[in-house]
């Protein structure tokens, strides 16, 4: 589990090795699908991918990127400040506690891909009831 990390301000190209994360608003730390202009890239062996997004979620969720936030209008951490915690938890969780979580957060984000897609049928379920009724 000790694997490279290297933890950097996303430059604008997509890498495939690499998570994303926002670095700035109050969802500093979130996650991402896909890299945007206010992100950090960490990047990692392609093999250890699920692992660095499980620690990235639950450094997140946990609430332990807010101290760090810097900013009065719009508040962003700090590539150095993140790197520091994330480092920080990535080494004091054992590799089965990591492995378990990953696996729980890929089964939620497969399950709410489901609740999403179905939340689109009803919407347009909804629009051609209401346009059928319109006729």
């Amino acid at each position: 589990m000790k694997t490279e990390i290297q933890i950097k301000v996303h430059n604008g190209t997509e890498n495939k090795s690499a998570v994303y994360v926002l670095s700035r608003g109050q969802n500093s730390g979130k996650p991402l699908a896909n890299p945007c202009p206010n992100c950090h890239a960490i990047q990692a062996p392609a093999e250890s991918l699920a692992e660095v997004r499980a620690v990235a979620h639950i450094l997140f969720i946990s609430g332990k990127l807010n101290p760090l936030l810097r900013g009065s209008v719009i508040e962003f951490v700090t590539v150095k400040a993140y790197r520091k915690e994330f480092l920080k938890l990535w080494h004091s969780l054992s590799a089965e506690k990591i492995s378990q979580a990953a696996a729980q957060l890929a089964a939620l984000e497969a399950y709410a891909a489901t609740v999403q897609a179905q939340f689109a049928t009803l919407r347009q379920l909804r629009k051609s009831i209401a346009f059928a009724a319109l006729e």
